[in-house]
């Protein structure tokens, strides 16, 4: 898997628009009982109506509305007995409710993202893991209730497309990929004992070691603080992200996910092509898949 190339913040100017086409498709698979995922795309908007005010208009315009954002999340749950479905549902839920009310406003438009002290990389990255934090505790809350598990929880993998700009923040072993110019780059590591172990020197487990599937860092599985993976880079037209649950790199190696991603005509035929192959290869995990393109705008 091939590396993008470093983009100096100054050379990433919205100088033109764009626009995001993103499709997302789950399926319980072929031995699950139950499918434990669950995954989000939404159009963030911002809108205040501004009724009589003493300052310009100009200075005013950009709170009458407008997209604030792309956001898609994806979870894959666990805990058994129903918990799993529920840790996932009531993480997504979680950060749909804190991104809505917080992220458009913290972020403004895009041409002054970086002029905004608010929009800054330290800005983002800490609404984005407060959110995640208060995902972590909703999560926590919910084991005890009825419906809930003790040991439930769930991963999260959530991108955010501000143009010309992507946030991605990460806990477990959900991934968020991108293509660019036909190079796939992973943007998350996996939260596993197994790559913890690697990270650290060790050799390489093989992949029949079950700490390739023990996740260290979770929300709701730890009473330990939870770490959440926080990057920023660039976007350009063309680019096309991937957002997916392990059940489909269990059964789909990263190559043939480039040829996907580059070769479907559209985001709905490349979640649809993905679903159909952990399928024909045994399903042995609920799979769930979220692609973006990042197109031209009108």
């Amino acid at each position: 898997m091939d590396e993008l190339p470093t983009v100096p913040p100054d050379a990433v100017m919205a100088t033109e628009s764009a626009k995001v086409i993103a499709c997302g498709l789950t399926d319980r698979g072929l031995v699950r009982k139950a499918n434990e995922d669950a995954f989000l795309i939404a159009e963030l908007s911002r809108s205040l109506e501004v009724q009589q005010s003493s300052l310009p208009e100009s200075e005013l315009h950009w709170l009458a509305g407008g997209s604030a954002g792309r956001l898609l999340v994806v979870a894959d749950g666990m805990g058994g007995q129903g918990g799993g479905d529920v840790a996932s549902r009531v993480a997504i839920r979680a950060i749909a409710d804190y991104v809505s009310s917080v992220m458009p406003w913290a972020a403004r438009h895009a041409q002054s993202l970086e002029q905004s002290p608010r929009a800054s990389l330290p800005g983002v990255r800490q609404q984005l893991s407060t959110a995640l934090a208060t995902s972590n505790l909703e999560v926590r809350e919910a084991a005890v209730l009825p419906g809930g598990t003790p040991n439930m929880g769930t991963t999260l993998t959530m991108a955010y497309l501000l143009w010309p700009r992507m946030y991605v923040a990460h806990v477990g072993d959900s991934r968020c990929y991108i293509l660019r110019n036909g190079l796939l780059a992973r943007l998350t590591t996996d939260h596993t004992v197994a790559e913890q172990m690697r990270a650290q020197g060790f050799a390489p487990l093989e992949a029949s070691s079950p700490l390739h599937h023990i996740l260290w860092n979770a929300l709701g599985t730890s009473e330990d603080e939870l770490v959440p993976e926080v990057h920023k880079m660039p976007l350009e037209l063309g680019d096309t992200i991937l957002l997916c649950t392990d059940g489909l790199n269990k059964h789909v190696e990263d190559d043939e996910i480039t040829g996907v991603l580059r070769d479907a005509a559209d985001a709905s035929a490349a979640c649809e092509r993905f679903v159909q192959m952990t399928l024909d290869r045994g399903a042995t995990d609920n799979v769930t898949v979220l692609v973006a393109r990042v197109l031209k705008g009108d």
